[in-house]
């Protein structure tokens, strides 16, 4: 049995969101990741998403990433993932993702690059 998927708020610094994201992002979690980082773009942050504990990225998991970068960019807002698992990057490197999708190995890297844009 897979582990169910949960959202937990990381610190706040600068203008910056932290999401730490857990378990399966599938057609089932996706409203749910797209409805959290909503309520985070309505408060003008940028956001860095840790991935570390996706077990599994389906195609409607990666839609969500991908509508969510546009909405927070099209705002002048920066938006990173961090901790990206293999199994998931090799998802984004087959599918040509990370041209599109900024990935750092860790959040204060995610930070760092988020910060330097201002």
């Amino acid at each position: 049995m897979s582990e169910p998927f949960s959202i937990a708020d990381g610190p706040r610094a600068d203008g910056c969101a932290i999401l730490r994201l857990r378990g399966r992002m599938d057609a089932t979690t996706a409203q749910q990741l797209l409805a959290r980082c909503a309520e985070i773009h309505a408060e003008g942050l940028s956001l860095v998403l840790n991935l570390a504990y996706v077990t599994f990225v389906s195609s409607t998991g990666i839609g969500a990433l991908l509508t969510i970068a546009e909405d927070i960019r099209e705002q002048g807002g920066g938006f990173r993932l961090a901790a990206v698992p293999e199994h998931v990057r090799a998802v984004f490197d087959m599918l040509d993702l990370t041209t599109c999708l900024n990935v750092d190995e860790t959040e204060s890297g995610s930070l760092a690059a988020i910060a330097s844009r201002k």
